[in-house]
């Protein structure tokens, strides 16, 4: 029987998703397990559901949520050779169609990030490989990060640069610029205009502009 392994790539890819700022906690178990929802109570199926793990799951597979997204992180591993990388996929479907069932209203939310192997990315035939398989919405969104030889954190987070976690600005840069803007001071008397329970919307517009002006109370 084959043994589940946690994907190759998972240690960098938390730490490049936590670094750009994501939010990382762990997914239930049964997300990567073998049983489906359904199954759990019913110890009748235990030997078809230790058969399934051999013959129609993936060998690497992870789950982890993200910014509270389920996501499954799994490896392609071999040549670009389309049965292979087709077989493989194959069982990454049926590993998410297992997750879907223990996610419930969040099922639709289910993405799949899928690494290729080393050296995957100047290979014309893995490239084409990852586009095909990035096209194919069934099940949930697959993602599939190719890289050159030892991928580093930073190549690691150019890969989430593409997914739902990327954002538009850095997490330092935005915590500056909030602290930036909470030093910033209303002119004299906007304060207390503000604040004047005697003002409708109107007559705190006029006496913004009276303030403006110069215009004393």
């Amino acid at each position: 029987m084959t043994q589940r392994e946690t994907p190759p790539m998972m240690p960098l890819m938390i730490d490049a998703a936590r670094l750009i700022g994501a939010t990382v906690t762990e997914a239930p178990a049964q997300l990567s397990g073998s049983r489906f929802n359904s199954e759990f109570l019913s110890d009748a199926i235990v030997d078809r559901t230790l058969g399934r793990r051999e013959d129609d799951l993936p060998q690497y597979v992870a789950a982890v949520t993200l910014d509270r997204i389920p996501v499954l992180i799994g490896a392609l591993v071999g040549s670009a050779l389309k049965t292979s990388v087709d077989q493989q996929v194959r069982r990454y479907r049926n590993q998410a169609t297992i997750a879907r069932s223990w996610l419930g209203s969040d099922a639709p939310n289910l993405q799949l990030f899928l690494t290729g192997p080393s050296g995957a990315l100047r290979d014309p035939a893995w490239r084409q490989m990852a586009a095909e398989i990035e096209a194919d919405d069934r099940i949930c969104r697959k993602l599939v990060w190719l890289f050159e030889g030892s991928p580093t954190l930073e190549h690691a987070k150019g890969f989430f640069e593409r997914t739902f976690i990327a954002r538009p600005w850095p997490a330092k840069q935005l915590t500056q610029q909030l602290d930036s803007m909470a030093n910033i001071s209303l002119p004299d008397g906007w304060e207390e205009a503000v604040e004047d329970p005697n003002l409708d919307f109107g007559g705190l517009v006029e006496r913004l502009i009276e303030l403006e002006r110069g215009v004393p109370e």
